[in-house]
């Protein structure tokens, strides 16, 4: 099945779609994970589903995915979602908040080689998805984060640039996406910092934050 395809038979509120991947975005994972054999993943942030569809439908192992709203603000659709394609018994679904579950991720040992970040979207729960991750990750593996139009993405993904050599930026052809690939060790002295303050989208995010309040304003109404 056609990725496009998927997203559209899968279970989401018409007004709710500008908060789910888009299907050039899911088509993009999806080949990623399968064209690197990418077995071992991770998301923070179901939803409604459809990034795990994706990424689901490229391997055939267990899938990591984390989300404490899932019945109180998604009404289950996600795992509904995911259950009617077939993949709930591959899914390793953590109804808790990230920074409980990852933490104890990392003590059962367990290892990625792809994790998906597209949960708590201020910026120091981005960072601390990012720090366990770090952690999470084997090498050579990818994080991708979502929504690269906010700030706090921005600041994560200039942290890692200037301060993690053991990272590298990805070319990724999705706008709003941001990939990185770990290439080593963390080699960092115990007093290293790098200032990884960007000016880059301060002055288009004031506008994106109205549209989408913009946007949350006109579905209230409808």
């Amino acid at each position: 099945m056609e990725i496009a395809e998927l997203l559209k038979n899968l279970n989401i509120p018409t007004m709710k779609r500008y908060v789910s991947v888009r299907p050039v975005e899911g088509e993009f994972m999806h080949r990623w994970v399968k064209d690197h054999g990418l077995t071992r993943t991770l998301e923070v942030g179901l939803a409604f589903g459809a990034s795990a569809c994706c990424i689901m439908s490229a391997h055939r192992s267990r899938h990591t995915c984390i989300d404490p709203f899932q019945k109180e603000l998604y009404d289950d659709i996600g795992l509904t979602n995911i259950t009617s394609l077939g993949f709930r018994n591959r899914a390793d679904y953590y109804a808790e908040f990230s920074h409980v579950a990852l933490p104890r991720l990392l003590a059962e040992k367990r290892e990625y080689d792809f994790a998906f970040i597209d949960g708590n979207h201020l910026y120091d729960g981005i960072f601390l998805d990012f720090y366990y991750i770090d952690q999470l990750l084997c090498d050579q593996g990818y994080v991708l984060f979502h929504d690269a139009w906010m700030r706090g993405t921005q600041l994560v993904a200039s942290f890692i640039k200037r301060n993690r050599k053991d990272y590298q930026i990805l070319r990724c052809p999705i706008r709003n996406m941001i990939l990185f690939q770990k290439i080593g060790v963390d080699k960092r002295q115990w007093d290293h910092f790098r200032e990884f303050y960007t000016w880059k989208g301060q002055f288009s995010h004031p506008f994106f934050v109205w549209m989408l309040h913009l946007r949350k304003f006109l579905d209230n109404r409808s």
